[in-house]
This record gives structure tokens, sequence and C-alpha cells, in this order.
């Protein structure tokens, strides 16, 4: 998996983890942030690596569904972007109005 996509996918286990099942989200867990194999995670649940790499694609598939609904990473990103900006005028000495619409448009995101 690549670093890119393993962020992205740790992302979303920190916004919509909690509306995982308790499974989905430990072998989820597992996978992404332990960094473990389907192997590994099949032997430690007794499970068969078909049913643990079905699990897998479904519970990603689940928070990309989520995303799409609500947006909560989308809207993080334009905010951390957002404040990124206005740190970035700050330390320029920008001027009180370019801050003030920088600022602005945070609000308008969330």
């Amino acid at each position: 998996m690549e670093l890119e996509e393993n962020l992205r996918l740790s992302l979303l286990m920190d916004f919509y983890s909690p509306l995982l099942t308790d499974k989905q989200r430990e072998v989820l867990n597992d996978f992404i942030i332990n960094n473990l194999s389907i192997s590994e995670i099949a032997g430690n649940d007794l499970i068969s690596r078909q049913a643990i790499n079905d699990l897998i694609k479904r519970t990603i598939k689940t928070l990309e569904k989520y995303e799409s609904k609500l947006g909560l990473l989308k809207k993080y990103q334009e905010i951390k972007s957002a404040i990124e900006k206005v740190l970035e005028l700050l330390h320029n000495n920008a001027d009180k109005d370019s801050i003030i619409k920088m600022l602005n448009s945070v609000l308008e995101v969330v």
C-alpha cells in the first residue's frame, strides 16, 4: 500500500472508526496502523486470509462511502490548508485585510 493511500486511510479511520464494528476497526487498525500483513492478521484471528482480505476491502469501501456522504476529511483538509495560508500571511507580515479575508474563507468551510 502506498504511503499516501495509507495516510488517507489513517485519516479516514480517525474520523469514521466509531461508525465501524469492533472487528472492522480492529482488523483495519492492524492492517493500516500496525502494518501487519493479511497473513499475520489471519493467523492472529484464526480466520482465512481471504476472509481478512475481503473484510479489509469492504471496510475501506465503507470508509470511502462515509467520506463521500459526510465529507469530514475534505473539510478538515480545507481548513488545515486555509490555516497554513493564514500563518504564512502572518509570517510574511501581510496586511490586515488579507488576513481577515483568509480567516473569513476558513469560516465559510466550517
